[in-house]
């Protein structure tokens, strides 16, 4: 069985977990990872803490069990069935599984395994309008935006189009733009991807 694994990461508040719903949704029987999922819990004593905030820092690679989305995800390639139901049935030996998260591409194993990767980015002053109506859990402290997630954002993004394995590969899209411009732009690649797969199995 071949899979497709598709990578949707960038900005927070860039419509990832939004794009990646609705290209699930249109994919009936393909399969969705949020990184989300895996963050540690408030207590967990691997949290760095921000100390002129007096809150943890949620926006770098140690708030999350990286490994256990890793196992996770391996385990989802290795267990799951060739059994598929996508609507293009020429292709029912091809899977979808979709990943995203916010810092998908700074964990090398996740970023390895995907075959098309996405980046949104917003401005500065977009992404903090989404934010500032948004409510966290825990939520978010006064200075945390401009103190920790802006940083931490600009440093991730230069770690990721610095990289030679990656600058290439992928795909930078505008985050301002509507939910399915950008969701047409990616299913149109994933089209692609599997009639590539079908023609070359013929």
């Amino acid at each position: 069985m071949k899979w497709i694994i598709i990578g949707i990461s960038g900005l927070t508040c860039s419509g990832k977990t939004t794009i990646a719903k609705k290209i699930q949704e249109t994919l009936e029987d393909s399969v969705l990872i949020s990184q989300d999922n895996y963050f540690l819990s408030v207590d967990d004593p691997r949290h760095t803490l921000v100390p002129e905030l007096n809150h943890l820092n949620w926006e770098i690679l140690t708030s999350l069990d990286m490994s256990k989305m890793y196992s996770d995800v391996m385990k989802t390639i290795s267990s799951l069935s060739s059994n598929n139901t996508l609507e293009d049935k020429t292709c029912s030996e091809t899977k979808i599984l979709i990943l995203e998260g916010f810092l998908l591409f700074n964990y090398e194993p996740i970023a390895d395994l995907c075959q098309l990767r996405y980046f949104l980015d917003l401005s500065r002053e977009i992404c903090w309008n989404r934010r500032s109506n948004r409510v966290y859990n825990p939520p978010d402290v006064p200075g945390y935006f401009d103190t920790v997630v802006w940083p931490e954002y600009l440093k991730h993004k230069e770690e990721i189009f610095s990289c030679p394995s990656l600058i290439n590969s992928v795909k930078l899209l505008d985050g301002s733009k509507s939910i399915d411009e950008l969701y047409n732009k990616i299913m149109s690649d994933i089209n692609a991807l599997l009639y590539k797969y079908f023609i070359n199995k013929k």
